[in-house]
């Protein structure tokens, strides 16, 4: 199960408080300021308000941004290729800053846990109506965490996914190529 947790910050860089959701019942944790927007929220601001929501859920807030590049997942295994690169940092800003160009909500994700650290990603919807599925919009940037992160192991960088029988479920992390997800193609198949 994921929890969620919708935040946004005043322009000044403080957190809004706002009433929870009547959502609660599907252990979602949802706030939302319609006054300020994913525009007015600097990924510096974001990555603030995503550790302070880490440090209320009792999960580490020492983030390592991750792109489908560096992830491996194996059936239950997570696998994280190392060294994970600098440059992912910035990459992920980089990525935030598409998310807010192209207005159609950003989230910041937490899903596992490696070494000491908590393994993010954000997620980009590819369109207004993936956006609603996602319960994502321009109007607040989206922070989420799983419940019960797993462990993920190191592989070498060097090791050819085709040797790991990888299923491919790494598609919705962003590539740091196109800084966006693989999305599905429509009449595929």
């Amino acid at each position: 199960m994921i929890r969620f947790y919708h935040r946004c910050v005043l322009a000044g860089g403080g957190p809004v408080n706002s009433a929870v959701s009547p959502l609660i019942e599907l252990r979602n944790r949802i706030v939302v300021n319609a006054d300020v927007t994913i525009a007015e929220t600097s990924f510096d601001q974001a990555k603030a308000c995503f550790n302070e929501f880490l440090s209320r859920e009792g999960v580490s807030n020492d983030l390592l941004w991750l792109f489908r590049e560096d992830v491996v997942f194996q059936g239950d295994n997570i696998l994280i290729r190392t060294p994970v690169p600098r440059e992912n940092d910035q990459l992920a800003e980089n990525c935030y800053e598409l998310g807010r160009q192209r207005n159609f909500g950003v989230a910041l994700h937490g899903f596992c846990l490696f070494q000491s650290y908590l393994c993010c990603y954000l997620i980009l919807p590819e369109d207004d109506l993936d956006a609603q599925y996602l319960l994502m919009s321009s109007v607040g940037v989206k922070y989420s965490v799983v419940s019960n992160p797993r462990k993920a192991r190191s592989i070498k960088r060097s090791v050819a996914v085709s040797d790991l029988g990888v299923d491919g479920f790494n598609t919705h992390i962003p590539s740091k190529l196109t800084l966006l997800p693989m999305y599905p193609v429509v009449g595929a198949g």
